[in-house]
């Protein structure tokens, strides 16, 4: 039982202080010890009283100072931990965007409201989307570790400009032959026969090395991906596996495909 300044039992957790401040504590179901400040003792009774079903609830967090901010760098370096470097510099570009309207918030300050009016100044819907799938997933994980109740991100629109999907646009085959003819004996020759010809993705066709090319039985064992990302401020190449086992596939050659790699092999 605490005691107020003349003596007088104020109930269990509860105490004045020497400044005449009253306060209240007790051990949430994180473990740790809270504590209640008021300058009454009906408030400290009812703050209490409203921490403690809070608790029961599981409506409290373990930390009420995490801004969204500190839990990006939380959720990067411990959740996304086996990320490749070139996919984490994807997460920073996206979170980048609502940084400066959202990255100070306390994570218990993220209101619905408050993120769509966020996402409403990006200027792309593409955009919205991209920082979107990183902020659901952040807080999905915030909601797991008991940061918070829900994950109310989930509910952002990112359908405002409504624009109108480009169709993708391909060479025709007079356009091949055009554009081939203009290669021819440049540097990038070969490269751009090889392209064309098998359909690799650029950093597919950068990361080929002469074992991946069986020109016995005719196919390219597609095995890696050359990545182009910002790591410290500065871009830097690094070569990696196919993201996915989907990505790891034999691609089989043409005359012309085969023509060309034998053509760069005597270069």
């Amino acid at each position: 039982m605490g005691k107020s300044l003349n003596g007088k039992e104020l109930g269990t957790g509860i105490s004045q202080r020497n400044d005449g401040l009253y306060q209240a504590r007790f051990i949430n179901r994180f473990g740790k010890r809270q504590t209640i400040y008021a300058k009454t003792l009906s408030e400290v009774r009812h703050k209490l009283r409203t921490e403690q079903c809070n608790d029961e609830k599981a409506v409290n967090v373990v930390d009420r100072s995490m801004t969204l901010d500190k839990w990006f760098d939380i959720w990067l370096d411990t959740c996304k931990k086996n990320c490749r470097n070139s996919t984490k510099g994807s997460y920073v570009t996206h979170y980048k965007r609502i940084q400066e309207e959202l990255g100070w918030r306390k994570l218990t300050s993220l209101n619905l409201i408050v993120m769509q009016e966020a996402f409403n100044k990006l200027k792309t819907d593409n955009a919205r989307k991209n920082s979107k799938k990183i902020l659901v997933d952040m807080l999905n994980k915030a909601v797991d570790t008991d940061l918070l109740v829900k994950n109310v991100a989930k509910q952002i629109n990112t359908v405002i400009s409504k624009e109108e999907k480009k169709e993708r646009r391909v060479l025709t085959l007079k356009e091949t032959d055009l554009f081939l003819k203009q290669a021819k004996g440049t540097f990038y020759e070969n490269l751009f026969i090889l392209a064309l010809e098998t359909g690799l993705r650029v950093g597919e066709l950068s990361a080929l090395q002469w074992e991946d090319i069986d020109l016995k039985n005719k196919v390219i064992h597609v095995r890696h991906t050359l990545c182009y990302f910002s790591r410290n401020g500065k871009y830097v190449f690094e070569m990696h596996d196919t993201k996915t086992n989907n990505g790891k596939r034999a691609i089989p050659l043409t005359v012309k495909a085969i023509n060309s790699l034998e053509c760069q092999k005597l270069q």
